[in-house]
């Protein structure tokens, strides 16, 4: 059995929300009648600022709903969307199962009195019923859409209005090759989605984009990367605007832009040992990261960083002994078996997988530690 999380997102910590870019040409609050100030007497950008410091989603679109005006000024400032949606970040609702010889993923819903999930979960599809028939596996969640394959196609579902969309493999540019496919989402439009499939055939790699707004595939050439490449066991991690996959034995990371589709590849770190398992993620601040962990417990984490003449290296920012991380959140003596799996990072976040022998069995525990937490 495996799992494909909905990941959550680190809490913001609590501070003054920025500014947002004026739209207005005065500042000058009109008054009523009487010569006061009343809440129908502030202008577009007083109100933002007000909107801004809203406690989630549904309580911006009750504001909004509220009268023509308010509703105007918050579809007429995409600044404003851009930086609520960033301060106000989308809570867990559950994790997806793939269970082996299942039909389709099957999803544990997490247990909050969060009235915003509650809702969430009795309005939206997140059993997956309105699938068509057949075996579906989860390739990507992100922004509250769900990847799925069956092998002849695509489906990108938002569980949340029931939507979905099923999409053709493209066959033309994957035959004979290993695939990996990603989904992308547009800040500007929520509705609007990129499927991307990273196509590889020896020692080749290329992308073939899906638009739903175009509704059809755009193949990209072939780039020649040396060294075999097998994209089956793991895909791609997205950092900025980038997908990052490590050559295991290589000593290189594939990189392909978002944007361009481009295809090159950078050098890891020169302290890694070849031929062990690393995996790319982000920072907290959206830095790009390569971890792995050693046989002995330790794990290392390298950020990509700049210099002052723009050129990029990595340094080495921490080593973590797990083992010390161990003993903080647990008293019981495990005994650990075989060696630490890093499962994935994002924002900041190592998760970990690792089997342990305990009276009852064996079990799996799932470590997150915060990079950046044991360092300055």
């Amino acid at each position: 059995m495996s799992s494909q999380l909905v990941l959550p997102l680190p809490a913001a910590p609590a501070a003054k929300p920025p500014s947002i870019p004026s739209t207005a040409t005065t500042t000058t609050l009109p008054t009523a009648a009487d010569g006061t100030t009343t809440i129908s007497s502030l202008g577009q950008d007083q109100l933002l600022e007000i909107f801004l410091r809203l406690p989630s989603l549904p309580a911006l679109v009750r504001a909004a709903l509220t009268c023509r005006s308010w509703l105007d000024a918050i579809r007429s400032s995409r600044s404003f969307r851009s930086l609520f949606r960033a301060l106000h970040l989308a809570p867990l609702i559950g994790i997806f199962l793939q269970i082996e010889g299942g039909t389709a993923p099957s999803f544990a819903p997490v247990r909050r009195s969060d009235p915003v999930v509650t809702a969430a979960l009795r309005r939206g599809d997140f059993f997956l019923t309105s699938l068509p028939a057949g075996c579906w596996s989860i390739m990507d969640c992100r922004d509250g859409y769900i990847l799925l394959s069956n092998m002849v196609s695509v489906a990108v579902v938002n569980p949340m209005t029931w939507a979905v969309d099923i999409i053709p493999m493209p066959e033309h540019a994957m035959e004979g090759t290993s695939s990996w496919f990603h989904l992308l989402s547009s800040e500007e439009n929520p509705w609007s989605f990129r499927v991307v499939c990273v196509c590889a055939h020896v020692s080749r790699v290329r992308a073939a984009v899906f638009s739903s707004e175009t509704e059809d595939w755009v193949i990209h050439p072939w780039t020649e990367i040396d060294g075999v490449i097998y994209l089956n066991d793991s895909g791609f991690t997205l950092v900025g605007g980038s997908f990052y996959r490590p050559l295991y034995g290589k000593g290189r990371v594939i990189r392909i832009n978002t944007a361009t589709m481009d295809v090159s590849s950078l050098y890891l770190p020169s302290q890694a040992k070849e031929g062990v398992p690393k995996v790319g993620g982000d920072t907290e601040d959206g830095k790009l990261c390569m971890v792995y962990a050693t046989e002995d417990f330790l794990l290392l984490v390298w950020i990509r960083s700049g210099d002052g003449d723009g050129v990029e290296s990595w340094v080495l920012q921490e080593i973590i002994c797990l083992r010390a991380e161990m003993d903080q959140i647990t008293t019981t003596p495990w005994q650990w078996e075989g060696q630490v799996e890093v499962v994935q990072v994002r924002f900041g976040c190592v998760y970990l997988c690792m089997t342990s022998i305990t009276a009852a069995g064996t079990a799996q525990l799932v470590l997150l530690p915060f990079i950046g937490d044991h360092g300055d």
